[in-house]
């Protein structure tokens, strides 16, 4: 008895659980350790009175804490979401505007300052912030990424999040790309800001299908960066051209047009406004869905909601221009 107790005690001390989540019952804990229901009842009597468990009449044994509720939610994003024409500013432009429909309170800061906490009674919404993903993690507090995900393990089980399938979304503008010229052989990939694992994956999932294509960076994600690198991608990309954002598409764009340059077939990524300026060929993150189910897990989690933590992954769809 002692050594289940001790093992029951192990797991609420040192295990991952979220203040209100349900334990197991005494007849759950008597079928597990093959002891009786008296028994396994005055086991979980002992550790509700040590204070390691709620036992609720008619509802069950549960974590001490109950739901969270919290006041409004503090958006904590990377300063580049200061820019207008970056995806972090549309981000901010368009989960803002739906949180006020929705009536829900927040305050938005960046990053970057050194002083900033999370807001007591607020709920973390964080992009590309991983100074307060540490932060929530060690606290065992709940949070939501934006585009990220968490790491495989104890951070998914506090951390929900809203994504791009970044890979599929690569290998989407590839196949458009090829459909366009199936007997194209000199094929380039440009990737954004070196390190980034949206650049990352977009880049392997075009990979993935022009498997002898060449790779080069733009070394950022703005239009300043493509007009940088533009002539040696039009050198190698001669049959077709994947960028892994609009902007970077409009930059080669722009630079073959004012070189009077041939531009081959280009195809984008994100569907920023730019896009549609141009009448450019992309793979559109699906903003809509991506705010609306954003917002539906902050006002959850505001109201108490204390389910397991949710990870949803979107598909870019191909919009096809030109």
């Amino acid at each position: 008895v002692e050594e289940i107790k001790t093992r029951l005690q192990t797991r609420l001390s040192q295990g991952v659980h979220r203040p209100g989540d349900k334990f197991p019952s005494a007849r759950e804990v008597a079928a597990r350790f093959g002891i009786s229901y008296q028994t396994a009842h005055r086991i979980l009597r002992e550790l509700h009175d040590e204070g390691l468990l709620e036992r609720r009449a008619a509802s069950g044994t549960f974590i001490p804490g109950g739901a969270q509720f919290f006041d409004g939610a503090h958006l904590i994003f990377d300063g580049r979401a200061r820019r207008e024409d970056s995806f972090g500013g549309r981000l901010v432009e368009k989960l803002s505007r739906r949180l006020e429909r929705d009536g829900i309170k927040f305050r938005l800061d960046f990053s970057d300052a050194l002083s900033l906490k999370i807001r007591r009674g607020f709920f973390p919404v964080l992009w590309e912030s991983p100074r307060f993903v540490e932060s929530c993690l060690k606290a065992n507090r709940p949070a939501i990424l934006l585009n990220d995900r968490p790491a495989p393990g104890l951070s998914a089980t506090f951390l929900d999040s809203v994504s791009i399938d970044d890979f599929s979304g690569g290998a989407g503008a590839a196949q458009l790309l090829f459909r366009a010229n199936e007997n194209g052989k000199n094929w380039a990939i440009v990737g954004g800001l070196e390190g980034d694992v949206r650049s990352q994956m977009r880049v392997a999932g075009a990979q993935s299908v022009l498997k002898n294509a060449s790779v080069l960076s733009a070394g950022g994600w703005y239009f300043e960066d493509g007009y940088r690198v533009a002539p040696q991608v039009l050198g190698a990309g001669g049959d077709g051209i994947f960028c892994a954002n609009d902007r970077l598409a409009h930059a080669i764009s722009t630079f073959a047009r004012e070189e009077n340059r041939k531009l081959p077939t280009i195809v984008g990524f994100d569907d920023a406004p730019i896009a549609e300026k141009i009448g450019l060929t992309t793979m559109a993150i699906p903003w809509d869905e991506l705010i609306f189910e954003a917002a539906q897990i902050i006002k959850k989690r505001m109201n108490g909601d204390n389910a397991g933590a949710r990870q949803l992954i979107l598909t870019p769809r191909p919009i096809v221009r030109n």
